[in-house]
C-alpha cells in the first residue's frame, strides 16, 4: 500500500492536486489534449492493447466532441509507479488490480479522492507451485516463497483470504512474511527454473506459460476462494481530472467496450496485435486460447467482497457501503459487483 508524507501532501497541495473537487474546479478546467495512460502487463489488459493498436481512443474521442485528444499509452509494471505517477500529475490514468484500487481509494478520500473508470476484463487468478507435494494452502511450508505481484494485489490478498478460510479467522497474514513481489513475466521465470519461488499466483496468460512447461501444478483459483468472478484489472483516475475531463472518460470506456467486442469475433486478431506489443513463449493458438479463456467486460466485479475483506483485517478503514461508491459514472450505474 501506498503512503503520502506531510511533506509531499503539503507540497503537492500548493501545486494545486490536493484542490477539493467540485464545480468551481470543473468550471476553471479545460479538456486535456494529451491523455497520460498507464497499463500493465499481459492479456488483462488486452483491450487497452487493442483500443491502442486500432486507434480507437482518437475514434471515440472525436464521437465524444475532443477531436485531436492523444491518449498515450506507457506500460509500467504493479501498482506503485501508477500511483507515483497519478499523484505526481505524470499520469492521468492508470491500471490497478482490483485490490490496490480498493485500497487507493480508501487512502485517498478528501484528498485526491482517487475512483476507478472502467474494468478490463474478468480474470480467474491461479495460484501454481514448482513442489508437487504442495496439494492445497494447508501444505505450503514456513520456508516456501510465494511471488506476487504486489502488497496489495488482487493475488496477495486472495492469499489472505485463503488462509483465513484454511487456517481461520485471524490466520490471513499468516503467510504476508513469504511474499516475494516480482513482475509476472519475472514470477513466470523463477517458478519454472525453480530460482528462489516455489509458489506464484499468476494471472492469463501466465497461466498458460506454467501450463505448458508441466513443471508447474495447479493449488487453487480465484473462484474457490472468492465463491464468484473478480476483476482482473480495473483503471482508475483522481476526482479532479474527472471533473476536467468528462467527455475523456466516456471515449475512454466507449473505446475498451469497442475492443471488447473485437476480441469476444476475434479472438485471432487480438491474439496477433497481443504478441506484437508484448514478449511471449507462448504460440499464437496458446495465446488465442488464453484469451478465448477470459471473460472481457467493462463492469467491476468482486470489489465489494474484496472491500469488505480489506475492512474486516484492517487495511483500509471502512469498506463502502456499495462498489458504485468506488467508482464514476457511467460505470457505477452498471451491473457490477
Amino acid at each position: 500500500m501506498f503512503s503520502l508524507t506531510r511533506r509531499k501532501s503539503l507540497a503537492l497541495a500548493g501545486m494545486g492536486l490536493l484542490a477539493a473537487s467540485g464545480a468551481p474546479l470543473a468550471a476553471r478546467s479545460q479538456e486535456k489534449k494529451t491523455i497520460k495512460v498507464a497499463t500493465q502487463y499481459g492479456t488483462s489488459h488486452l483491450a487497452t492493447t487493442v483500443a491502442e493498436k486500432l486507434s480507437l481512443f482518437q475514434k471515440h474521442a472525436e464521437g465524444n466532441g475532443i477531436g485531436g485528444t492523444e491518449f498515450q499509452v506507457q506500460r509500467v509494471s504493479g501498482s506503485t509507479v501508477i500511483n507515483d505517477g497519478i499523484f505526481s500529475g505524470s499520469l492521468d490514468i492508470g491500471a490497478y488490480g482490483s485490490t490496490a484500487l480498493i485500497a487507493a481509494w480508501a487512502k485517498t478520500k478528501g484528498s485526491y479522492d482517487l475512483k476507478g473508470i472502467v474494468a478490463c476484463n474478468e480474470a480467474v487468478l491461479t495460484l501454481y507451485t514448482n513442489d508437487p507435494s504442495i496439494k492445497s494452502i494447508k501444505d505450503i511450508k514456513p520456508t516456501d516463497r510465494i511471488a506476487v505481484t504486489g502488497t496489495t494485489s488482487p493475488q496477495a490478498i486472495l492469499l489472505q483470504m485463503a488462509a483465513e478460510k484454511a487456517f481461520g479467522k485471524g490466520e490471513a497474514k499468516r503467510f504476508d512474511k513469504q511474499m516475494v513481489q516480482l513482475p509476472h513475466p519475472d514470477a513466470t521465470t523463477a517458478l519454472i527454473s525453480g530460482n528462489g519461488v516455489s509458489l506464484y499466483f499468476a494471472a492469463p496468460p501466465f497461466i498458460s506459460t506454467l501450463e505448458a512447461s508441466k513443471k508447474c501444478f495447479k493449488v487453487v483459483d480465484s473462484r474457490e476462494i472468492l465463491g464468484g468472478p473478480c476483476s482482473g484489472a480495473l483503471y482508475a483516475a483522481t476526482q479532479k481530472f474527472a471533473n476536467a475531463n468528462p467527455k475523456a472518460l466516456t471515449a475512454f470506456v466507449g473505446a475498451l467496450k469497442e475492443a471488447m467486442d473485437l476480441i469476444r469475433n476475434d479472438p485471432g486478431k487480438a491474439a496477433e496485435i497481443y504478441m506484437a506489443a508484448e514478449k511471449t513463449s507462448l504460440s499464437a493458438a496458446q495465446v488465442e486460447e488464453a484469451i478465448k479463456g477470459q471473460v472481457f467486460t467493462v463492469e467491476p466485479r468482486g470489489m465489494q467482497s474484496f472491500a469488505d475483506f480489506l475492512a474486516s483485517t484492517g487495511a483500509i478503514k471502512q469498506a463502502p457501503a456499495s462498489w458504485r461508491d468506488m467508482f464514476f459514472a457511467p460505470i457505477s450505474e452498471g451491473s457490477g459487483s
